[in-house]
């Protein structure tokens, strides 16, 4: 069966990576396999997945955001009014709505069948017609022609199907995931705080293992310690932040972590910890709008590297998001030459681009 999985723009590839590794693979079938990605500039990253196994296991994914069924597909879509004809043609006729419906029926868990939609539209590409127009085509069909005795509402709707129109390709998907898929039932958000997935996909690039010392020195809300204690075994967490606000954020949000986790209020540039003590670091360095005097960034990124390049057990890993890689290289240059640079990850957070670096520390 045929699903989509979002992700933030520019994820695809590492979303698949965890897609690939943790989903189960079911008794005599072949594993998830990709067919193709979709991009919505500055929304997602849609990844078509072609998986027999249980849909619930991708509600599962952390790199993903959200979890589809494929409901009605169709190509060459026109770009006038013939295009609205299309779309209703090719969803009121389609022969896998049932399959998405029934996905999304074991997906929710519900006795009861649903009894009310509604049709979130997008499209990307220059049309003749409006996003409403589309989201009227696809209501319309569902209601000549699924049999289903829906009743079409505005929110908080049982079911929503995503009609997504990709210059000439329609993918009409039906939602399986709901909003905790998302937030991970996070306690408290604080201004750039990060968003789970990519949180969820810096920690899978660090490459977590039982033996891990981990550390977040810039920690924020602790969305990446949440999402480390998540990805498995580990032996050690550490995370701090400046700010006292964001320290109380964080001991509020990793409640419940079992284990060895110290969080504590600190300055990056000056770390109570000892040399070499930890083998995994995962950080989003500030920038932007996070740092009211954007010349500090320089000083601070030098100021930081150092300090996470003394921790930094040889042979371990570091991973950071930034906005400006060139800053990150320069600084790296001045006061962390032992700091060796891996791959770069392109992506948008928020609109702006940004760039996630790893890095293994040398002896």
């Amino acid at each position: 069966m045929l699903y989509i999985l979002h992700t933030l723009p520019g994820l695809a590839g590492l979303a698949w990576r965890e897609a690939e590794t943790l989903l189960p693979v079911p008794e005599d079938a072949p594993g998830a396999h990709t067919i193709g990605t979709r991009f919505v500039p500055g929304r997602n990253d849609m990844l078509l997945v072609d998986y027999k196994g249980t849909a619930k296991a991708l509600t599962r994914l952390r790199i993903s955001e959200d979890a589809f069924a494929m409901a009605a597909r169709a190509f060459k879509i026109a770009p006038d009014a013939r295009g609205l004809r299309q779309i209703h043609a090719a969803v009121r006729s389609s022969s896998t709505y049932g399959n998405a419906i029934a996905a999304w029926s074991r997906t929710a868990g519900r006795g009861n069948r649903p009894q009310t939609f509604r049709v979130v539209a997008r499209e990307v590409g220059k049309h003749k017609f409006m996003r409403r127009e589309i989201g009227k085509a696809v209501a319309d069909a569902i209601g000549d022609g699924w049999n289903l005795r829906w009743r079409q509402v505005d929110d908080n709707a049982d079911v929503e199907i995503w009609a997504t129109l990709l210059q000439d390709e329609l993918i009409c998907a039906v939602r399986l995931s709901g909003a905790e898929m998302r937030q991970r039932g996070k306690l408290k958000h604080l201004p750039a705080s990060l968003r789970p997935a990519l949180a969820a996909a810096m920690v899978m690039l660090s490459r977590p293992e039982p033996s891990d010392v981990f550390l977040d020195p810039m920690a924020g809300a602790g969305t990446l310690l949440v999402e480390r204690a998540a990805a498995g075994p580990f032996r050690a967490i550490y995370g701090g932040d400046i700010n006292k606000e964001a320290v109380n954020a964080m001991r509020e949000n990793a409640y419940g972590i079992k284990g060895d986790v110290t969080m504590q209020q600190w300055d990056v540039r000056k770390l109570p910890l000892d040399d070499a003590s930890v083998t995994k670091v995962v950080v989003n360095l500030p920038f932007g709008r996070q740092i009211a005097d954007e010349t500090v960034i320089p000083g601070l990124y030098q100021a930081a590297l150092g300090e996470i390049q003394r921790v930094l057990r040889p042979g371990g890993r570091l991973i950071t998001l930034s906005a400006d890689g060139r800053l990150v290289d320069e600084a790296r240059r001045l006061t962390a030459r032992n700091l060796r640079p891996q791959q770069r990850h392109k992506l948008v957070v928020l609109g702006q681009a940004a760039t996630i670096g790893e890095y293994i520390r040398g002896e």
